[in-house]
């Protein structure tokens, strides 16, 4: 320790010593955020988030809106979509896309408000179940969200290279989405 002109020992760290010790470790965070921001979840559970977010985008449209919204799962779960529901059309629908059914204004459907693409084709739907029947093989399958809060059946399993699987279920009287892990 180096002791000061006056013959008192110098204790902890002058303020310059202190900025120095703060803009390196800025420096170091600085560096380091780029970084963590591009790590991926896994595929899987990106799915499953993707899936869970349309789903409470859906309810919330429909709710806020007034008007029936639906989900669209394409191409056994390639794209899920959020749009308005076709008019008059009741129950699970099959093949349901914007360009399908033409809007209250009479012109073709309106684009998506909310569209997401799964980016590991290893991920895909082993079961797709709308009000108990099956639409696994279909190249769209339709949920339907109403403005009272609830929602067509859903009842699925999302899987990734068949080793991992999620059951995902929308609850037909709250309109509520959820996932757990399958068995």
């Amino acid at each position: 320790m180096g002791s000061r002109p006056w013959g008192r020992p110098r204790c902890g760290f002058t303020l310059i010593e202190l900025l120095v010790a703060i803009a390196i470790g800025l420096i170091i965070l600085g560096l380091a955020v780029p970084v963590l921001r591009e790590i991926r979840r896994p595929p899987l559970t990106q799915a499953t988030k993707d899936f869970l977010d349309a789903c409470s985008h859906a309810r919330n449209r429909a709710i806020m809106e007034g008007v029936p919204t639906q989900l669209v799962i394409r191409e056994a779960g390639a794209e899920i979509s959020v749009e308005a529901a076709p008019y008059g059309v009741v129950g699970a629908t099959n093949g349901v896309s914007p360009e399908a059914f033409v809007s209250d204004s009479g012109q073709a459907g309106a684009a998506p408000s909310f569209v997401r693409r799964m980016d590991d084709p290893d991920v895909a739907f082993e079961a797709i179940v709308v009000n108990q029947r099956s639409f696994m093989e279909a190249p769209a399958t339709a949920v339907r969200f109403f403005p009272n809060g609830t929602a067509d059946e859903f009842d699925a399993v999302l899987s990734w290279r068949r080793s991992e699987a999620r059951r995902l279920t929308i609850e037909a009287m709250t309109g509520l989405a959820q996932a757990a892990e399958a068995k």
